[in-house]
């Protein structure tokens, strides 16, 4: 067999051209980024490709893994700060046991996404399971299964279209915080694994490609959008596409602050579960949170006497509820709402001087 006989080779040489030309989906000028918008996106191509590559070639929908989405260097898809993500492919026509232990979280979820399993955007949430629908045992562990045909508690229906998985776990000091024990395998028992062969391989390079692809096209995010404005808090739709959660409302500000000025923003919260502000770069990651305060959330903001929030985010330290740039002229402060009781207003935004 010649070099130009095996598939993957094939296979590989398409998702180099994608890695090749995905400057262009940053580089092009109605995008509209700053300098260093331009900076993160060649480093945001290399935190893509290692989630890639764990994501599509060494996960196995019918031998699947818990993979971590972000950790204090990688980051990627609107990472939070005080959350950690993990994802895994499924097929359903597979059933899954998911066992685990909760300790200190204030939301814990998972979420199945349906369409096609070859790498691209989801296209529909097909189930989404949250600590209020799971019985737990007064340790915090768990066993949640997903079947065909759910009869009894902890028992959740997998659709035939199902094609990832995504876990999402929330805390209030995530640093102090202890995750919780966390695993999946396939409810049927499964031969040991073989070499891939060369069709298979070529199969994972090619999703590998279209993941790639398809994360470069919302990544960086729209930026069509006034500077140091709000757009309406939204909803998201479980058919609208994409790996958002059903339980979260999302609002966010495009935010442009040079060194002596800041932006207060002010809200009223409904009650939620969580609810956090933070700073990402264009391409939906967080800052620097290893030195920079980037993030704020219900338990750490402190209120005003009539339970408001002002936010100030800064260059310089505010005298309180202060969020940095952490070096960013240019950026997004990124808000969300996890099981709210209702829609919240949109935060008013006042550009000032200090």
């Amino acid at each position: 067999m010649s070099e130009n006989d095996f598939e993957s080779r094939q296979a590989l040489h398409e998702f180099l051209d994608v890695i090749r030309n995905a400057e262009q989906t940053f580089l092009d000028p109605e995008k509209e980024l700053d300098h260093q918008g331009h900076v993160d996106g060649y480093q945001h191509l290399f935190h893509l490709m290692q989630v890639t590559v764990d994501f599509y070639l060494h996960n196995n929908p019918v031998r699947p893994k818990l993979m971590r989405l972000t950790d204090g260097t990688r980051k990627l898809y609107g990472d939070n700060v005080d959350a950690v993500y993990y994802f895994s492919q499924v097929r359903g026509d597979q059933e899954y046991v998911i066992r685990g232990q909760r300790f200190d979280s204030c939301y814990l979820s998972f979420c199945l996404y349906g369409g096609d399993p070859n790498g691209e955007l989801a296209d529909r949430v097909t189930l989404n399971v949250n600590q209020r629908d799971i019985t737990f045992e007064d340790d915090g562990s768990f066993e949640i299964r997903l079947t065909h045909d759910p009869k009894g508690p902890n028992e959740f229906r997998i659709e035939p279209d199902s094609v990832s998985l995504f876990t999402r776990e929330y805390f209030f000091d995530h640093p102090s915080s202890r995750e919780s024990i966390l695993s999946i395998e396939n409810a049927s028992p499964q031969p040991a694994a073989l070499p891939l062969d060369d069709a298979e391989l070529a199969r994972r390079i090619r999703s590998m490609a279209m993941f790639f692809m398809c994360t470069t096209w919302i990544a960086p995010l729209p930026v069509h959008l006034p500077f140091n404005e709000f757009c309406p808090p939204w909803e998201f739709d479980p058919e609208q596409g994409g790996w958002g959660t059903v339980d979260n409302i999302y609002c966010f500000c495009r935010f442009r602050l040079q060194e002596h000025e800041y932006l207060k923003v002010k809200f009223t919260s409904p009650e939620a579960c969580y609810w956090g502000l933070q700073t990402w770069n264009y391409f939906m990651q967080s800052t620097n949170y290893a030195d920079f305060p980037v993030c704020i959330n219900k338990q750490t903001a402190v209120p005003e006497p009539d339970g408001s929030y002002v936010i100030y985010l800064s260059h310089k330290e505010a005298p309180k509820n202060w969020i940095s740039t952490a070096g960013y002229n240019e950026g997004t402060l990124f808000a969300r709402w996890l099981l709210a009781e209702e829609l919240p207003e949109t935060p008013e935004v006042e550009l000032g001087e200090w």
